[in-house]
């Protein structure tokens, strides 16, 4: 009789472990299944029901992008000039081995360099792998998806900071005042209804230990690079088309003199882009003090705080409230209901978002919170690649995903 017992328990236990262990299994079949009626493609949803199974909280929304196929849609994004790859040591090893000297395997075969000269046109190839939502849908890479509305919940001071504790902003006071930057951008986070961590993000990105259009010394910076003899900062180039050392449009600016355009600030780098680091930096004070600016974003931008808010408040009107709410569709404007500003892009970083959504996740790791109900909008293409575009750099750089 015992024996007959200590054999049902066993069969019961058994079952119960089998259960146990098909329980995920068919919760995953099923969420894909969802996943699919919602209206991804199964290539989107097998990732996200394993998304899912980490993190069930997490919420999972389609942006259909049907009205232009993923070819034309990869095509326009070739146009030169807005996706650019940073010339950098940023390969984990000489790429050599590839076969062509002096090739890094994001750019452009013959890539042209912009702004400073410190970027290369990104390849066709390139512009693929960054832009398909299917290479990122992990839980550190993903969060270039996630939307940048307030949430109350998970954008604390003690968030934003830890976004900013590479910068020179880390528990420093804008502007010597009373507030701390991580406290005026959890302040304007909730007036403007923007995410704090997303602004904190987007200067660590833009600033980092600081240039000087974040110092309010774009005029001394003006004159030094005038009156230097090098034709180089770095890798960077002084001088383009338009501004060389000896034409008339530098002579006009330099004669104003220094004083003429310090005190000015722009953190978000906002309007500055140019040919060279003197068109860079005096396009910044322009939008700085431009009529625009003054008359609806705070210009002009004479403290940290006056620069900091108007960029915030710019960045809501022009871009979170105008179907570009995620870091993705920041760089990628691809949707349909954005209208006037479809294609019109933020950045020309291709890597942009990958980089801001690796620092936000680290963030939100530490201060443990990757089980928030966190949303994320993901753009779903017309007439995709049955497979996820590839890697040019086939998973040996730090722009590979890191689920590889």
């Amino acid at each position: 009789m015992r024996k007959r017992k200590k054999r049902a328990l066993i069969a019961v236990l058994a079952a119960t472990a089998l259960l146990l262990a098909l329980g995920p299994c068919i919760s995953r079949s099923r969420y894909r299944s969802k996943m699919i009626a919602a209206g991804f493609p199964p290539s989107y949803a097998t990732r996200l029901a394993a998304l899912h199974a980490e993190h069930p909280r997490w919420t999972f929304v389609p942006l259909p992008v049907t009205d232009i196929p993923w070819e034309k849609v990869v095509a326009r994004e070739c146009t030169p000039a807005w996706n650019l790859v940073v010339r950098s040591a940023w390969a984990p090893e000489p790429w050599t081995s590839l076969g062509t000297t002096n090739y890094i395997p994001y750019f452009a075969a013959n890539a042209k360099a912009y702004d400073s000269g410190a970027w290369l046109q990104a390849s066709r190839d390139a512009i693929a792998y960054f832009m398909d939502p299917r290479n990122f849908l992990n839980d550190t890479d993903v969060f270039m998806f996630e939307t940048l509305e307030f949430d109350e919940r998970t954008q604390t001071r003690d968030i934003v900071e830890r976004v900013l504790s590479k910068t020179f902003m880390a528990n420093a006071r804008c502007d010597g005042g009373k507030l701390t930057f991580a406290e005026l951008l959890v302040k304007l986070g909730r007036r403007l209804g923007i995410s704090p961590v997303f602004l904190a993000g987007r200067l660590a990105s833009e600033q980092g230990p600081g240039s000087v259009q974040a110092r309010g010394k774009i005029g001394d910076s003006l004159v030094a690079l005038h009156s230097n003899k090098t034709d180089r900062v770095g890798e960077a180039m002084v001088w383009g088309q338009t501004y060389t050392r000896e034409s008339p449009a530098t002579a006009a600016v330099i004669a104003k003199g220094a004083k003429f355009y310090n005190g000015y600030y722009n953190f978000f780098n906002i309007g500055a882009t140019g040919l060279g680091l003197f068109e860079i930096r005096y396009n910044a004070w322009k939008e700085a003090t431009g009529k625009e600016t003054c008359a609806k974003y705070c210009g002009p931008w004479t403290s940290q705080a006056r620069a900091i808010e108007g960029g915030a408040t710019l960045l809501r009107d022009r871009y979170v409230s105008t179907h570009r709410h995620t870091r993705y569709l920041q760089k990628f404007s691809v949707a349909k209901e954005a209208g006037e500003f479809r294609w019109m892009q933020y950045m020309q970083n291709i890597a942009a978002p990958l980089i801001e959504a690796r620092n936000v996740h680290a963030s939100y790791e530490t201060a443990d919170l990757l089980d928030t109900p966190f949303r994320f909008v993901i753009p779903v293409y017309a007439k995709m690649p049955k497979k996820p575009c590839p890697d040019p750099a086939d998973g040996r750089s730090v722009y590979s995903p890191t689920d590889r």
